[in-house]
């Protein structure tokens, strides 16, 4: 198989599955025998919900919940079957910067938000 940009689109969707289920990317046959093909199932067993997410986290949050959520549809865009439905990484980079954007809408600022010292390396 050539190695193309969707490819590591593709790969790059995984990466995000992993870190928003906390499961590895190899799953027992049983379960669809990769990540992708497990959230999927589960997607099609339970619809898109909070449920599908990582159980060690701190899901009290709404907002954020809501940009994991956000964040995972663009990991399912990402592993798309077929290489010309995923988006570039230029798109991916848009995206995931326009979600957090309309997540700072919503949430007070934070420590994250306050800017470094002038000579803070």
């Amino acid at each position: 198989m050539k190695v193309t940009e969707k490819c590591d689109i593709y790969s790059y969707g995984v990466v995000l599955l992993e870190l928003l289920t906390g499961r590895a990317p190899v799953q027992p046959l049983e379960q669809g025998g990769d990540l992708v093909n497990w959230v999927r199932n589960y997607i099609r067993n339970n619809s898109l919900s909070p449920g599908i997410l990582d159980a060690r986290l701190n899901l009290e949050d709404k907002a954020i919940v809501d940009h994991m959520m956000t964040v995972m549809k663009l990991a399912l865009l990402c592993t798309s079957m077929s290489p010309f439905d995923r988006p570039s990484m230029r798109e991916v980079v848009s995206m995931l910067i326009e979600s957090d954007e309309q997540g700072r809408k919503l949430d007070p600022p934070s420590f994250h938000d306050i800017p470094l010292k002038d000579n803070a390396v």
